[in-house]
């Protein structure tokens, strides 16, 4: 049987010109038996006490992040003086399988923390913000909860409730401008005339199992409850929608009705990017996010303390 390779085995340092500066990249190997890949981006200065980023894959996706997010938001944080990681969860990317039980949701929490063990001990970083889009969000909010060195959270798209003027604006944004589409018009009127086949009704509930298992959505209150203790706790929250995410969420502001207890809290952030597709597939979008999230970095307190 072959010896773990350990981390020093496979560091390749790579420079890399990000916006005319050089970022110098390592890739690297940790977890049980060294078996979770990922590249890590140490800050400009070396004495920098900003925590460090994880960036957390979603779905399938590997480390680079869905249209190369997580690379360029990496770079652009290291310019900054933050560290950053991003690599891949077990079974994706160049992560080998895991050969651990039980949910998915456990797992990425348990490889989560192997990141931050990883982190601490090689490179120093004691305080961690965890930065991920959909899954990738549900897991950052997740590890949060258990973790006290995970003093931010930067949400993508994550949790939301119709709530406030969600159903105004859905109306006046989505559904106005098609009345004037005749051809969209006739389409929704044939699917309301048109009964369903057993066959459709059957892929119709096989679908809605999938959406179940592969995200759940808590109910709302326990979502505001786990953000309450987490801002209590003094980590600061930045959340970020788009307007894909049109099903549930339609205008800047919709947070705060649908956590109002949160309304005013400084640890707490709110943008919302209606042009941008859920995985900000147009480079003008991933800048826009990326400089919220380093505007965001700036000014931060990241002041946590235990739950």
């Amino acid at each position: 049987m072959n010896k773990p390779v350990s981390k020093l085995d496979v560091t390749d340092k790579k420079s890399i010109k990000a916006e005319n500066e050089t970022v110098n990249e390592q890739a690297c190997a940790f977890g049980d038996d060294c078996t979770l890949i990922g590249v890590y981006s140490p800050p400009a200065n070396t004495d920098s006490s900003q925590p460090c980023a994880l960036f957390l894959t979603a779905g399938l996706l590997h480390h680079v992040g869905p249209t190369r997010l997580h690379v360029e938001m990496a770079r652009a944080l290291s310019l900054q003086n933050v560290a950053g990681l991003r690599f891949d969860l077990s079974g994706v990317g160049d992560s080998e399988t895991s050969s651990m039980g039980g949910y998915f949701a456990d797992r990425s929490m348990h490889e989560i923390t192997q990141a931050m063990d990883f982190l601490e001990k090689q490179y120093g970083h004691k305080q961690f913000v965890l930065i991920g889009l959909c899954s990738g969000a549900d897991d950052a909010l997740a590890t949060a909860q258990r973790d006290k060195r995970v003093s931010g959270i930067v949400l993508l798209n994550g949790y939301a409730y119709k709530a406030g003027f969600f159903f105004i604006n859905r109306l006046r944004i989505f559904y106005l401008p098609r009345l004037f589409m005749w051809k969209k018009v006739r389409n929704r009127f044939m699917k309301l005339i048109k009964r369903d086949s057993q066959e459709e009704v059957q892929n119709n509930a096989a679908l809605a199992e999938l959406d179940d298992d592969f995200r759940y959505i808590p109910p709302q209150q326990e979502t505001a409850d786990i953000l309450e203790n987490l801002s209590n706790s003094n980590t600061d929250l930045l959340f970020v929608y788009t307007g894909s995410e049109h099903d549930d969420y339609t205008y800047k502001g919709q947070f705060y009705a649908m956590f109002p207890n949160l309304r005013g809290n400084a640890h707490v952030t709110e943008h919302y990017l209606r042009e941008a597709d859920h995985t900000l597939i147009l480079k003008s979008d991933r800048i826009k996010v990326t400089d919220w999230v380093c505007e965001w970095f700036h000014k931060a307190r990241f002041s946590r303390t235990s739950l």
